[in-house]
């Protein structure tokens, strides 16, 4: 049975961006950096009956809502905003709120959905993938995360999104390869 989904955003103003592309699209915003205990607990009850879609603010207070909320959820979705793309026009604010339209629904065909698997990712395995710890590192993760659409990510936040999402090694290997 496939679940209704349900987009979990961090503020008003991100649920209303949402809305005006999709009138009838099933939002709850979380109400900022401080996310409302209701809130999750709405997540939490109703996790067996929606398909919940994290996508938050391509920023430190949104990467700090996502692992909260994802620590709550059994499998959510995760959805991530490019940072350039998320950026204000006169560049001082970032948020999923300014991300055109265009953008906003290529990005909700990019689901990411989290899997509890054996696939477990260590510093030493980035390092080996010269991921870190190397001249071009970031340059090797700009292309992985934009190839698996995961978003900004340092060295840090890479090993967590490979290791939520269950991404093998050799498949790492095989997108930087291809890019070199």
């Amino acid at each position: 049975m496939n679940k209704e989904k349900f987009y979990v955003v961090e503020g008003i103003h991100d649920e209303a961006h949402l809305r005006h592309m999709m009138p009838n699209i099933k939002t709850i915003s979380v109400g900022g950096s401080e996310i409302k205990k209701d809130v999750l607990e709405f997540l939490v009850n109703y996790q067996d009956t929606f398909e919940f879609i994290l996508i938050f603010d391509p920023d430190y207070a949104g990467e700090r809502i996502r692992k909260k909320v994802s620590a709550v959820l059994k499998e959510p979705i995760h959805l991530f905003v490019e940072r350039q793309s998320a950026r204000q026009k006169n560049g001082k604010k970032i948020g999923v709120e300014h991300v055109s339209l265009d953008e906003l629904k290529a990005i909700l065909n990019d689901e990411v959905v989290e899997k509890k698997s054996p696939v477990v990712w260590t510093l030493k395995d980035l390092v080996d993938l010269k991921l870190t710890h190397h001249l071009d590192a970031k340059k090797h993760r700009d292309i992985l995360s934009k190839k698996l659409k995961l978003g900004h990510a340092n060295s840090k936040t890479l090993i967590k999104r490979l290791t939520w999402l269950g991404i093998t090694k050799e498949a790492c290997k095989e997108i930087i390869d291809a890019s070199s």
